[in-house]
């Protein structure tokens, strides 16, 4: 009887412990399973276009008579237009960069690569672009992440410099519209330790800015395209992390942005040269939450993240 009894205590104790093993499986499942809801797979993998140029073709005449014509910025000429002619395809070259870094920027790339849980394969956009390198907010993903992207730089210096870094994403040598149709403006250029400071110059308030930052007047011409315009050339619906440094046209450009036909995950817009309130205001109004203000050398930035995009780690 003592026997019977100490097998049956021993069966008893198994299936305690086969049950509460099975209990911990489920119950950690269960837990995962949540977390993957939670935080689903939002990626949208670049698929890259091809380009149909003809060299006899006149394209910038073109430009100029859809800027006199204001066509809006979804027309299919104007679309057709920026994906065969403006936009140039990612370098095949190796890397031509001053150094090998990991985070080339002023911290904002390390604040959001966290908060995006260090997704891969994502899509950038990088408004006011610089030379590529210094300063870079995408350069990271690029690198690091395995992102496709857009370069956004409308100084040809400037720009001339991204081509020489071999940067594996595509650029344009232009600047964003501050208006919801194609335009050609003056573009004032910095120089010396303003160089990075370049800016649309087109009304009273941007001359008097750049008389106060003491950069001197020195013009271009430049052509600008709609930020919505540029994503349509590229077939892209969904940007995961969107740089706007422009030098104090940051809510102009935010204004032409049909949010309700395009994702954009999380943003870094500069505030120093605009209003900071009315920056806030206008993209809280559009779904996004102000998750940090950044002022570090090189950097005035604020982080917005879309209410709807998933992160983990903490705000």
């Amino acid at each position: 009887m003592k026997l019977l009894k100490r097998r049956c205590n021993k069966y008893h104790l198994g299936f305690i412990l086969i049950l509460t093993i099975g209990i911990t499986f489920l119950t950690k499942k269960s837990i995962i399973g949540q977390t993957k809801a939670q935080f689903p797979d939002i990626s949208h993998k670049f698929q890259p276009f091809v380009q149909l140029r003809n060299t006899s073709f006149d394209y910038r005449e073109e430009t100029r008579k859809m800027n006199e014509a204001q066509v809006e910025m979804d027309d299919p000429r104007l679309i057709e237009l920026i994906r065969n002619y403006w936009i140039e395809p990612p370098s095949k070259e190796p890397y031509n960069l001053k150094k090998d870094l990991e985070d080339y920027s002023a911290g904002q790339t390390p604040y959001v690569d966290s908060r995006i849980n260090h997704k891969l394969n994502g899509f950038f956009i990088e408004a006011g672009a610089y030379d590529g390198e210094s300063s870079s907010t995408s350069l990271f993903f690029e690198k690091y992440r395995k992102w496709n992207g857009l370069l956004v730089e409308p100084d040809p210096r400037h720009y001339f410099t991204i081509q020489s870094k071999h940067r594996k994403a595509y650029r344009i040598n232009a600047c964003l519209s501050t208006k919801t149709y194609p335009i050609q403006v003056t573009f004032n250029i910095g120089h010396g330790l303003r160089e990075q400071m370049g800016r649309i110059h087109e009304t009273k308030e941007a001359g008097e800015w750049i008389q106060k930052e003491n950069i001197g007047f020195n013009s271009i011409t430049v052509q600008c395209f709609p930020l919505y315009s540029l994503l349509l050339a590229m077939r892209i619906n969904h940007v995961d992390f969107f740089t706007l440094d422009v030098e104090g046209e940051e809510l102009h450009v935010l204004q032409t942005i049909p949010f309700d036909k395009i994702n954009i995950g999380m943003l870094t817009v500069e505030y120093i040269h605009s209003s900071e309130e009315q920056i806030t205001s206008f993209l809280e109004e559009k779904g996004y939450r102000k998750m940090i203000k950044m002022r570090t050398p090189g950097c005035a930035d604020i982080i917005f993240r879309k209410n709807d995009v998933p992160f983990t780690g903490y705000e």
